[in-house]
């Protein structure tokens, strides 16, 4: 039985409601283009657990014991996490985080994209479906590499799914729906840089509405 990869994608998480300057630090952190005006981020990670794998050893001749991975499974868990500025109106809150569940969903579809990605992983192929055989001594170093590549794999395509979602048009359409749908005044906190074209632009996707 070649490798088998399992993906679990986890629990929908519920908001944290956190100060507005965990939230900019962590859309920073997960690559959000437009972090230093977030009041929302989530944040996926990935647990990579290889305790499921089996490998064959071939005893030495001229050389040092040997492995190559053969079977098994490799289980990957998604964990979310979502969090809300708190100096936005219960309202505001409210549809940030139907906002947010976009990403969720968007994270959990990426799981099921990794096992495609792991296959077609020049690295992982030689690790897991043409093995090869490698010393024993290597063999912390390799699940190392597991690690880290399939890692990467998630993180390249979380970075590439926020880049698709928080665009200007998706931010507009969010801040417009609490203007007209939430009972108190709307708030944005301005940043070095910010202009009142900018932020017409940023709002209504048009410099001339300032």
């Amino acid at each position: 039985m070649p490798i088998n990869v399992v993906a679990n994608i986890g629990a929908r998480p519920a908001p944290q409601i956190v100060p507005p300057a965990v939230v900019v630090q962590q859309a920073r952190a997960a690559g959000n283009p437009h972090a230093a005006r977030a009041l929302a981020v989530t944040r996926p990670t990935i647990r990579i657990d290889q305790g499921g794998l089996h490998y064959d050893t071939r005893p030495p001749r001229f050389r040092p014991t040997e492995f190559r991975f053969r079977t098994g499974v490799l289980r990957l868990t998604l964990r979310q996490t979502i969090h809300i500025a708190n100096h936005i109106s219960a309202c505001a809150q409210s549809i940030w985080a139907q906002h947010e569940q976009d990403h969720v969903r968007d994270n959990q579809g990426i799981m099921g994209q990794m096992d495609r990605q792991i296959r077609v992983h020049r690295d992982l192929q030689t690790i897991f479906f043409v093995p090869q055989w490698r010393p024993i001594g290597s063999f912390n170093a390799i699940r190392n590499r597991i690690t880290a590549s399939v890692g990467g794999i998630f993180r390249r395509l979380a970075s590439d799914a926020i880049q698709r979602r928080d665009t200007r048009a998706e931010y507009a359409r969010v801040k417009k729906r609490i203007w007209w749908t939430c009972p108190d005044p709307f708030y944005h906190e301005v940043v070095r840089g910010e202009t009142l074209s900018k932020l017409s632009l940023f709002y209504y996707g048009n410099y001339r509405y300032w």
